[in-house]
């Protein structure tokens, strides 16, 4: 009886997707039988359109906020050419399976990473899912502080605020307050955090009675306190509020690691005025003022990146977003260690596996962002009482969320699955055999195409791979990189122009202005770094150069035409002006 509820809510579900999908040019997926649509209406139709779709993906809703008739990611994919075949909808009487437990049925798993990792025992090749295995070590509370410092010694307390993970470094917090006790310091309010999200959990007290609590036995209803953080006391202030920076980080590849920055994101206010002399509210949670979370602010003051642009002036936001792009480079690269380990012990077929991170930053006083969190599976959701508002929230995640399906290229990366090199077309059995041989390889060929179609669909992601502190943490490296020694400054004093405009940094290393970084002094055994990555650092120091000469040159016939247009009062011939732009835009850029 089971059985038969759960086959009637997938036809159910089938038949959903097809009409869904109605709006856009695909509805069966390519090698993907049609018989599931046909029904004495929809005959004519699925014959016609047979093998016309690109792909198949499962979105496991239940796993996700909201319904999925508002799924941004959704729309996209269907948009793209893909056609649901699972994930049972929120208001089916019966959970239903998962996308791990149906790996037959799909070629991308649209999941949170907690259920998108189960299917990794029987991953097949050009199969995709939204979880990198090993990006655990950001994610979670505990391991993001002992991921960087493990990176980068004391010099994570400039990417993050000072932090101990709870209960293993609860012996080296109690020294760090005796030290500062000693010295007369005091160690300013510290902020507890549980392993729960959205904002609950938090609990901020002075460093003292912060430890106090942490040692203290809790309710069984309570759940236990995961990391102490160093609070951000001075943040910087608008209209007397606290906010917080939400961006966006896409991981594509894991070695070499290509990871991408959206230029796009959100500004998050608390809605009660920030107040130091109020720690914590009535029922001793963190006081709403000192809290930024989306969801402990509903119906917030929520603002874009432009918007603030325009607040802060177009030369300050240029230096802060210098500094987030740095940052999120940082972390980034930090991770690539644990990563590669993990995708190695599991066999995990080459490229494929990605993450969409949130990254969550709070600004200080001196315009230094302080990364807070990393969110493994960011809220894509909707939804705000204030109408423009809410189509700002839905402009702005809807850009990144199409920018990240054209990266991925789902509309022709699947299609290597069933021997094809376009939708609908069937090869030779032995050109097709050829065709899926290509799904495991991962050569610097491979890796190349691929990198080049990323830079080139990247629409508002930013590559931070001639980001990464390569330089700095790789000295003494074999020449056949082509990496300058350590202590070179070559290209590291080009600056990034703020989302709306295209000059880029090259490399950057960490702010080393923050004062009062209280550690052991201990250096970080720096990322591991593999080989691909110092090779495509190097392409992407030779890429940036071109796009700073084609933008230089852009500018340039953009002057002309109007000094032309203003002199004579007709339009210069676009053709003539533009033709250097042309030549040197199919210039390949050298390895």
């Amino acid at each position: 009886a089971y059985s038969s509820i759960l086959d009637t809510h997938m036809k159910r579900l089938r038949k959903a997707s097809a009409v869904a999908a109605s709006s856009h040019t695909v509805h069966t997926a390519v090698g993907v039988s049609s018989s599931q649509n046909n029904d004495s209406k929809g005959t004519k139709r699925a014959r016609v359109e047979k093998n016309s779709g690109a792909f198949r993906f499962w979105h496991d809703e239940r796993r996700f906020k909201g319904g999925a008739d508002r799924c941004l990611v959704q729309q996209a994919l269907f948009e793209a050419g893909g056609v649901r075949t699972g994930g049972y909808p929120k208001a089916a009487p019966v959970p239903g399976p998962l996308g791990f437990q149906r790996h037959g049925d799909w070629d991308m798993l649209w999941s949170p990473a907690r259920s998108a990792l189960k299917a990794m025992p029987l991953l097949k090749a050009g199969q995709l899912i939204s979880a990198v295995p090993g990006m655990y070590c950001l994610t979670k509370k505990r391991r993001l502080s002992t991921t960087l410092a493990a990176a980068y010694g004391d010099e994570a307390w400039q990417l993050v605020p000072q932090s101990y993970s709870l209960p293993a470094e609860l012996q080296e917090w109690k020294q760090w307050l005796q030290q500062q006790e000693a010295h007369g310091v005091d160690p300013g309010p510290w902020m507890l955090k549980t392993a729960q999200h959205l904002g609950k959990g938090l609990v901020l007290l002075p460093g003292q009675q912060a430890y106090q609590a942490a040692v203290t036995p809790r309710l069984p209803s309570a759940k236990p306190f995961v990391l102490a953080q160093r609070y951000v006391s001075n943040p910087l202030l608008i209209n007397d509020c606290k906010f917080g920076i939400r961006l966006w980080l896409l991981i594509t590849g894991v070695d070499p690691c290509t990871a991408y920055l959206h230029t796009q994101g959100l500004v998050l206010f608390s809605t009660d005025s920030y107040d130091l002399g109020s720690l914590s509210d009535d029922e001793g949670a963190a006081g709403r003022g000192h809290i930024t979370n989306y969801a402990q602010n509903v119906g917030g003051t929520v603002w874009n990146l432009v918007m603030l642009k325009q607040h802060l002036g177009a030369d300050v936001y240029k230096r802060l977003w210098n500094k987030l792009v740095s940052s999120a480079a940082h972390v980034a690269c930090a991770a690539m260690g644990e990563v590669r380990q993990e995708h190695a012990a599991g066999r995990v077929p080459p490229n494929s596996t990605f993450e969409l991170l949130g990254l969550d930053y709070l600004v200080d006083e001196d315009m230094h962002p302080w990364l807070l969190e990393v969110n493994g599976t960011p809220s894509l959701a909707v939804d705000h009482g204030d109408a423009p508002v809410e189509q700002l929230i839905h402009d702005t995640k809807n850009a990144m969320v199409q920018d990240m399906v054209n990266i991925l290229n789902c509309s022709r990366r699947f299609l290597a699955r069933y021997g094809q090199v376009k939708a609908g077309s069937k090869l030779p059995a032995p050109q097709a055999a050829a065709v899926r041989a290509t799904l495991t390889r991962n050569d610097e060929a491979s890796i190349r195409r691929r990198v080049e179609f990323e830079l080139k669909h990247r629409g508002g992601f930013l590559p931070l791979m001639g980001h990464y502190p390569v330089l700095k943490y790789a000295g003494g490296v074999s020449s056949s990189t082509g990496i300058q020694q350590q202590g070179s400054d070559a290209g590291n004093n080009a600056e990034q122009e703020p989302p709306d405009a295209g000059q880029q940094i090259v490399a950057s290393s960490v702010s080393s202005s923050v004062a009062d970084v209280n550690g052991s002094g201990q250096p970080g055994s720096g990322p591991a770094f593999s080989e691909r990555d110092k090779r495509l650092f190097v392409y992407m120091q030779s890429w940036w150069s071109k796009q700073r000469k084609l933008l230089a040159l852009r500018r340039k016939v953009a002057k002309q035409q109007a000094q032309q247009e203003a002199t004579t009062g007709e339009a210069a011939p676009a053709e003539q002006m533009q033709q250097d732009t042309v030549v040197l835009d199919q210039t390949p850029v050298a390895a």
